[in-house]
């Protein structure tokens, strides 16, 4: 399998394996490759999700490590022990030394060009001190970042979703229903009327109901012992039909 080697970004596939084996303390020459494929596969997920283009060095990255984890997974036939197999992981793990090799005297070559720059004329004045965020980010990189927003997309809190049920209800109607409870009665428990109602919407628009109904003198209210349930009371109406606008 053929490669690139770019000394001037340090992007590719071999990249990506090499922060996965530094970041969880893996031994090159010993690579579990199950879990660097599953790891590997979930950072091409990332970058789908984040809309990153996926260059054809990692889809085919990609296929060589799932290659590799089904040759370690497949049944070995028993040989004779002075004969020696074949790990499926030679060729990766030399790739990794190779790409290793450039990365490591880019780096160093990167330190001493960080340590010109850092020589300076030394300035009294705190205002004149400029301050270079390459310095300071020089050891983020893409992988950090991606995985970083990743970890932001996980922990955001999902939205709620309510229903909310309305209710056509009005005043007009309630003093219909109000009516329609007095028919051969003249005197009748608040109580009594409440049990008749289903939610707290219909107890609301009922109790302003009443409060018209006792402002237009169709009804009276009384109560015996203070705190105790209070008795509703038709008042004689010339025009009872007639219901006032809400």
């Amino acid at each position: 399998m053929s490669y690139n080697v770019k000394l001037d970004v340090f992007e590719g596939p071999l990249d990506l394996l090499l922060f996965f084996i530094k970041r969880d303390e893996i031994n090159i020459y010993d690579i579990p490759i199950s879990h660097i494929t599953n790891e590997y596969l979930e950072y091409l997920e990332l970058m789908k999700s984040m809309n990153l283009h996926l260059a054809g060095e990692f889809i085919l990255m990609a296929s060589l490590l799932i290659r590799i984890k089904v040759q370690m997974l497949l049944p070995r036939k028993e040989v004779d022990e002075t004969v020696d197999v074949e790990d499926p992981r030679t060729e990766l793990v030399e790739m990794l030394l190779e790409y290793k090799k450039y990365k490591d005297i880019s780096n160093f070559l990167r330190k001493l060009e960080t340590d010109q720059l850092k020589l300076h004329q030394v300035s009294s004045f705190l205002d004149s001190v400029e301050w270079d965020p390459e310095i300071f980010l020089s050891d983020v990189n893409l992988i950090d970042m991606g995985i970083a927003f990743k970890k932001l997309l996980i922990n955001l809190p999902k939205p709620s979703y309510y229903e909310i049920e309305t209710y056509k209800i009005n005043i007009n109607q309630q003093i219909q229903f109000i009516n329609s409870v007095f028919l051969n009665r003249k005197r009748i428990r608040f109580s009594e009327l409440a049990q008749r109602l289903e939610n707290r919407i219909e107890v609301l628009i009922t109790f302003l109901a009443i409060l018209e109904m006792i402002k237009n003198q169709e009804l009276r209210v009384s109560q015996k012992i203070v705190f105790d349930d209070f008795w509703l009371t038709k008042l004689k109406s010339e025009n009872l039909d007639v219901i006032p606008n809400a």
